[in-house]
């Protein structure tokens, strides 16, 4: 969701028209939140200043357990042995939702649930304008329109806290920068499961039930950020921009929380995006 002028007031989601896929896809907009009229902007000068211009959000995925029949399973078996979907995801820096595609089997590698996403029409897509991107890890390719880390170079924010050592070097600072920034979506995501703790031990409701219920929660979770007085998750995350939610029974919990475990192999990256790091890189190395 791009800053600039306050949108319309808040509408309940409209359903998009159903793709031939199974997946459920949906774009969620709505007004800033009332008691900070401005957070778009400022987030949005203060991300500039560190040198990520054209930025629009973050895009990632979470893993949700999830209940299928015996013979369907096998492809949602994820790393920890039990059937999980894959949500695809985008965010701003509000922590506000504004896109997602639930359903996917949780053994699917994030890029093709993307790549899926950007080239099939009836999922609307919203693809990043020229001159801007969504910040992405490892598990995506530095693409047009969406900016990843330096590979093989420390990355999240927690391996940095934990160190006595800073991030040194024009790889290491970039990084640390970007993950930063993108650690949005870790802390939207948590604050999103936090509150609706049917995400970790979902009922046994048929799968199409079971996205619905995604795209309910996500919707709800919006309200709540843009509309309500005071709220306990959202207060923590405001006040400490390194807070993620721990959630009892998660299934992303383990590793680097709600991201990618494979790195992409760079046969997609481009050549724009390219200068783009570097140029940012050089920036936060003269500072």
């Amino acid at each position: 969701m791009q800053s600039g002028p306050p949108a319309p007031p808040f509408r309940p989601p409209k359903r998009t028209q159903p793709s031939n896929n199974k997946e459920k896809d949906i774009n969620l907009s709505g007004s800033p939140h009332p008691n900070h009229p401005n957070m778009s902007q400022t987030r949005s000068s203060a991300n500039e200043s560190m040198g990520f211009k054209g930025q629009l959000g973050s895009v990632s995925r979470a893993r949700l357990h999830c209940v299928v029949s015996e013979e369907d399973k096998i492809p949602y078996i994820g790393r920890k042995g039990i059937p999980t979907q894959n949500v695809l995801a985008i965010c701003d820096f509000d922590m506000l939702f504004t896109y997602f595609v639930a359903g996917w089997p949780g053994s699917v590698h994030d890029n093709r649930i993307l790549k899926d996403a950007m080239e099939d029409p009836k999922k609307y897509f919203p693809h990043p304008p020229e001159g801007k991107y969504y910040v992405v890890d490892v598990g995506y390719p530095n693409m047009k329109g969406f900016l990843a880390p330096f590979k093989g170079e420390r990355y999240h924010v927690p391996d940095f806290r934990r160190s006595t050592q800073p991030p040194n070097g024009f790889y290491e600072v970039f990084n640390y920068s970007h993950s930063s920034l993108r650690n949005v979506i870790e802390r939207t995501f948590g604050v999103w499961k936090k509150r609706w703790r049917i995400l970790s031990i979902m009922p046994s409701f048929p799968l199409e039930t079971q996205k619905k219920l995604v795209a309910a929660t996500m919707a709800m979770h919006n309200y709540i950020r843009r509309h309500a007085l005071e709220d306990l998750e959202f207060d923590k995350c405001d006040a400490d921009p390194y807070y993620i939610p721990e959630v009892e029974g998660d299934v992303d919990i383990g590793g680097n929380p709600v991201t990618t475990l494979e790195e992409h192999d760079g046969s997609m990256d481009d050549f724009s995006m390219e200068s783009i790091r570097y140029n940012i890189a050089t920036s936060l190395m003269s500072r």
